[in-house]
């Protein structure tokens, strides 16, 4: 009886932590930044960490890039309040696209983002596709990337 009493406590034990641990991760508001290009001069060494939490740094890789319409000016950023998660590679004749799956808080000050990197035809002419995502400075920390290729 002793026996199943301790086996029985030690699951609870084991069931607790489980769901604390799910608990930890909760998902974290963003948005897309859009109608920004990077830079020519820019190299993907120059962005070895892809979190940019001030503007001098972000002006560096990023241009704007202003379109006649209503929705043709730039994502605005404040850096005060913003950070940016920027994801991209050296220029390429093969068609990119990135796509966010998710950006998780997976423990205190630890984000996870989850994105899609999709690689299709060859191109007669070079790329530089980006994935610029706006988050809120209050969810800044160590980011772990996920990257699922199609």
């Amino acid at each position: 009886m002793k026996t199943r009493i301790q086996i029985l406590v030690s699951l609870l034990v084991v069931l607790i932590s489980a769901l604390g641990a799910i608990a930890q991760t909760s998902k974290i508001p963003y948005h897309t930044g859009d109608n920004y290009f990077i830079k020519n001069t820019v190299t993907e060494d120059k962005l070895g960490n892809p979190i940019i939490t001030d503007a001098l740094k972000f002006s560096e890789i990023f241009g704007m890039a202003t379109v006649m319409g209503p929705k043709g000016t730039p994502t605005s950023i404040d850096f005060k309040k913003e950070f940016v998660i920027a994801i991209f590679q050296k220029a390429s004749d093969f068609e990119l696209s990135y796509r966010a799956v998710s950006l998780s808080q997976i423990a205190p000050k630890k984000l996870q983002l989850t994105y899609e990197e999709k690689w299709g035809k060859k191109l007669t002419f070079t790329i530089r596709p980006f994935l610029l995502l706006i988050i809120d400075k209050k969810y800044l920390g160590e980011l772990k990337l996920k990257v699922l290729k199609k």
